[in-house]
């Protein structure tokens, strides 16, 4: 079994893999961890050098996240991909064919509570594999 989990580094999603290492602590599947880094918005030098300096911090958490997973006794594949969320999470689950796709619930207000955020309802839509959404407190 393999799955993909999609960890934006937030706290929502820090609860929600926990919580599935703890769902998933019998079958031990292997996790596909995956971590997008969104495009600077526009093309200055500053935000370049911005955008590089957090590509780089995302890097590091995604090594630092697939060490936790694999000392819980996961085997573990760690992706870092940039570009937009939902198409890049849609791309890679289309071309590594998890059999499960894993996202937390954004964290927020009443607003928030009563609604999916815009990625884990663009999964829902369009993934070709079951996903499965966290609401973690």
């Amino acid at each position: 079994m393999k799955i993909m989990f999609c960890h934006d580094g937030s706290e929502n999603s820090q609860k929600a893999l926990d919580q599935t290492l703890d769902l998933f602590e019998k079958v031990k599947p292997e996790v596909m961890l995956l971590t997008v880094v969104e495009f600077a918005h526009d093309a200055s030098m500053q935000n370049e050098e911005i955008y590089e300096k957090w590509k780089a911090e995302k890097g590091k958490f995604l090594k630092d996240a697939a060490r936790y997973v694999n000392e819980k006794g996961f085997e573990v594949d760690a992706i870092l991909a940039t570009g937009d969320a939902r198409k890049m999470i849609l791309d890679a689950a289309e071309k590594k064919k998890p059999d499960m796709l894993i996202v937390a619930k954004r964290g927020g207000g009443l607003i928030d509570n009563m609604a999916l955020g815009s990625v884990s309802a663009y999964l829902i839509r369009h993934a070709h594999c079951p996903v499965l959404v966290f609401h973690t407190r």
